[in-house]
């Protein structure tokens, strides 16, 4: 397949995800920090769109531009958290634009749902990748939903001496759902069931945590030494991060904004005051860890924080391999943009 000029290729969510696999997206998510890192990169911080209190939720603008790469776009998305009670839709909905950076005319349309999803895992992959402990062997997944799911498949690509995951969730129907699927893709590791998630992150390696909640799931959780906490979902402050020894996000100013945004709308709904956080408050980015110009874990005893804010070089990347394996096996819908 050849696209003529001012041609647009559309593709779904299905053939994204068959034409882009995990460990592609892990490996791409990881070039693209690095890309950041290196100063290689343009990615402003995201334009917030908050539609609460009408709705509860937001939408999100993501540019981003990858100079070495020269892949340019944008990632539209939005998040609802009650879209599945309320619609059957996923809470999370994105629609990735690519544009040629030479001319700025936009060359694909793809539905981005899979590529948050699978993007978002990738870097919480990567940042165990870089923070977990030697030989670490457990795993707690906190949140048993798609994202949660996402981000088991990339941790276990990036950490493969983990031996027990620990699935902790609300809705037993949810734990099974999500144990059956990562038997099918895991079958060797030992899968247990558990309603507590202080007894579920007990001497426990790597806790993710990526359930939605009105109330702060790990504030009062004691976490082991050496422990990795990797953060999807989480409401925090300067309280809870002082438990740890290191702070490691992938967009440190972003991140910022974003955890500080979440704290006020935790207020308006509940009351409880949350600690505002500066950038100071973030040690590292993963990209400085990736390209080695800072380090991440330096002993076993440490337990280190994680957090990812999303970063639309992450989703160009990957809509740019989807783009090039579709284009390679003609799949997709060729749209007329201009109709001339």
């Amino acid at each position: 397949m050849k696209l003529k000029d001012f041609e647009i290729l559309f593709l779904n969510d299905k053939q994204i995800e068959e034409l882009v696999p995990s460990k592609k997206v892990f490996e791409l998510t990881e070039t693209s920090l690095a890309e950041y890192a290196a100063g290689n990169a343009v990615n402003p911080v995201k334009l917030h769109l908050p539609i609460y209190p009408d709705y509860e939720g937001y939408i999100n603008s993501m540019p981003a531009y990858l100079k070495r790469l020269k892949i340019a776009g944008a990632k539209i998305v939005s998040v609802y958290r009650d879209n599945i009670k309320l619609f059957k839709l996923p809470s999370t909905i994105g629609t990735v634009l690519l544009h040629n950076p030479e001319s700025g005319m936009p060359y694909a349309i793809m539905n981005g749902t899979y590529i948050t999803a699978a993007r978002t895992g990738a870097v919480m992959g990567v940042m165990a990748k870089y923070t977990v402990r030697n030989n670490a062997k457990s795993l707690t997944i906190i949140g048993a939903g798609a994202q949660g799911f996402s981000a088991f498949i990339m941790i276990s690509l990036a950490v493969p001496s983990i031996e027990e995951i620990r699935v902790v969730d609300i809705k037993a129907e949810a734990q099974d759902n999500f144990i059956a699927m990562a038997k099918a893709a895991f079958p060797d590791k030992t899968y247990v069931k558990y309603n507590s998630i202080q007894e579920a992150c007990k001497n426990c390696d790597i806790i993710l945590a990526a359930a939605t909640s009105d109330k702060p799931l790990l504030a009062n959780i004691n976490f082991a030494k050496g422990s990795t906490v990797l953060i999807i979902e989480e409401d925090f402050g300067n309280t809870f991060i002082e438990k740890f020894d290191k702070f490691v996000g992938d967009f440190r100013e972003c991140l910022i904004e974003r955890i500080n945004d979440d704290a006020k709308h935790h207020f308006e709904l509940t009351g409880e005051l949350v600690d505002e956080l500066t950038e100071d408050s973030v040690t590292a980015e993963i990209g400085d860890i990736i390209i080695g110009k800072t380090k991440g874990r330096t002993s076993d005893d440490e337990i280190i924080l994680a957090a990812s804010v999303g970063m639309g070089i992450q989703d160009i990347i990957v809509g740019k391999e989807a783009y090039d394996r579709a284009v390679e096996q003609g799949i997709g819908i060729v749209i007329d943009f201009v109709g001339k």
